[in-house]
């Protein structure tokens, strides 16, 4: 593998650093000679502290301007030629879209991975169909080039055009991977004396990820149960997202003694083994979701929606619970149901750690990538 040369392709310096670095060392162990293109943010000078050659384009999130996209094209293509790029592996939509249109008349190895298809498929009003529909003859015009493409749960499969032309290009490989030792089952140590069992919900502030439907669960406990819990949820409003929880909605809970907004943190781990139960209501079409994951490989009770990616994440009711999606009712009903059994709450957190390390730690997620691009 030493003569590969890898091209990462990435449209959020921040998501890269937090999520694809790991693979990247992985990648570099394995004997590739990694590159990475990305926007020029503060993390670039973080990564490139780290030994990888980068380089910055035009491509950024949520950035559909077409000028700057067709830049970020000829950037990507010049930078894949510049390296020798023996594969480009690109992560997200708008990053595989440039990566098709980089690569259309190149013999490069082209690796398309989809973490989710996110809004336009979670949602059923006619202009999240008719998004869905664009999404899906663009997804159907970068297979015919893709030499492989990643998806993270086998539900993504069915919602693809034509999917059965390219049932050898596209394979499963479950979630991003977790970090089994920097997400550990530490509590006892940590966990500082509290009166209150602790929920936390670690996500995007994003209507699609249940956000709405949990804080009005947790509202609507009888007033017994409603004291003995606090319901931590860490993130920020997603300000380029058209559908991100609004400042004000936060703002809102300011003073609740239920419901604590935590806003952005950076250890995230630390929150982890201050909680009982970690809880994702999502009903955003998740690939899967990493913030399960770390809860998981920290030894915690999960419970969230029976939507595609999260409900890969529960055994059989065994480490947590699976719930209707958009249901206050079901989310309410979960919590009283975790309240009633916490006798039960070690056990399945010791089966969540289980899983965690058979069926998504980094590197057995990373060796399925690297076996991939052999094929």
């Amino acid at each position: 593998m030493s003569n590969k040369n890898l091209l990462l392709l990435a449209h959020d310096g921040e998501d890269f650093y937090k999520a694809r670095l790991p693979f990247a060392h992985f990648l570099r162990d394995q004997g590739y000679k990694v590159f990475v293109i990305l926007p020029n943010d503060k993390y670039t000078d973080l990564i490139r502290k780290e030994g990888f050659e980068i380089t910055n384009s035009s491509i950024e999130r949520d950035n559909t301007n077409p000028i700057h996209l067709l830049k970020a094209v000829f950037e990507i293509r010049r930078y894949a030629r510049t390296c020798n790029a023996d594969i480009v592996h690109s992560f997200k939509f708008i990053p595989n879209l440039m990566n098709f249109c980089a690569n259309l008349l190149t013999t490069r190895k082209t690796v398309l991975h989809i973490a989710g298809l996110g809004i336009a498929f979670a949602n059923p009003g006619l202009k999240f169909r008719i998004l869905k529909w664009i999404q899906q003859v663009l997804f159907f015009l970068q297979f015919l080039r893709a030499d492989l493409v990643i998806i993270q749960n086998p539900d993504d499969y069915n919602d693809f055009l034509f999917k059965k032309l390219f049932r050898k290009k596209i394979r499963v490989v479950k979630g991003s991977g977790v970090d089994i030792l920097k997400f550990s089952p530490l509590r006892e140590q940590k966990r500082p004396v509290s009166g209150k069992k602790v929920f936390l919900c670690t996500t995007r502030l994003i209507w699609e990820k249940g956000i709405r439907e949990m804080v009005e669960a947790f509202e609507s406990l009888p007033a017994n149960l409603r004291a003995q819990v606090e319901l931590r949820i860490i993130g920020e409003p997603d300000t380029k997202n058209p559908r991100g929880v609004t400042p004000e909605y936060v703002e809102k809970y300011k003073s609740s003694t239920t419901i604590r907004f935590l806003g952005r943190q950076d250890r995230i781990q630390e929150h982890l083994c201050q909680a009982d139960v970690f809880i994702l209501p999502s009903y955003y079409r998740e690939g899967i979701p990493r913030s399960i994951l770390e809860a998981l490989a920290s030894g915690l009770p999960i419970i969230t929606t029976s939507v595609p990616g999260c409900k890969l994440t529960i055994v059989s009711n065994q480490n947590g619970l699976l719930i209707e999606p958009r249901s206050v009712e079901a989310i309410r009903a979960a919590v009283e149901n975790m309240l009633a059994n916490e006798q039960r709450w070690p056990e399945m957190g010791a089966i969540s750690r289980e899983l965690a390390i058979a069926e998504f730690s980094e590197n057995k997620i990373f060796s399925e990538i690297v076996k991939l691009y052999a094929q």
